[in-house]
C-alpha cells in the first residue's frame, strides 16, 4: 500500500472521531467535545487534501474517505448501545466495504500517472 492511500485511511480515521465527538458535544452545546470535533475535522480534511496530491483520483478517494467514516461512526455507536446492527444493517455495511475495496483495487494509476 502506498504513502497516499495510508494518509487516505488515517484520514478516515479521523473523520470517525469528528463526527462521534460531533455527537456527544450535543449541539455544539460542549465546549472539549466541540473542540474535537473542529480539531479532528481539520486535520481529516487536511489529510484528505495530502492524499488527493499524493496521486488518489478525488472521486476515489473522497468515496473511501466517508465510507471509512461512515463505518466506523458505526460502529462505534453500535458498540456504545446507540444504534443496534440488524441483518440488512450488516448487508450494507458489507456493500460499502466491499466498494470501499473494489474501488481501491481499481483505482489503477495516480494522477501523474494519467497525465
Amino acid at each position: 500500500m502506498d504513502r497516499a492511500w495510508i494518509i487516505l485511511f488515517i484520514a478516515g480515521i479521523m473523520e470517525i472521531v469528528w463526527a462521534t465527538a460531533m455527537d456527544y458535544s450535543e449541539g455544539f452545546t460542549i465546549w472539549y467535545y466541540d473542540i474535537v470535533t473542529l480539531v479532528f475535522l481539520a486535520v481529516s480534511t487536511v489529510m484528505l487534501n495530502m492524499a488527493l496530491k499524493g496521486g488518489i483520483p478525488v472521486g476515489t478517494g473522497y468515496a473511501v474517505w466517508t465510507g471509512i467514516g461512515a463505518i466506523g461512526t458505526l460502529a462505534l455507536s453500535v458498540a456504545a448501545g446507540h444504534e443496534t446492527l440488524t441483518v440488512l444493517r450488516t448487508l450494507f455495511v458489507i456493500m460499502i466495504i466491499a466498494g470501499i475495496s473494489g474501488l481501491q483495487m481499481t483505482a489503477g494509476g495516480t494522477k501523474e500517472e494519467e497525465a
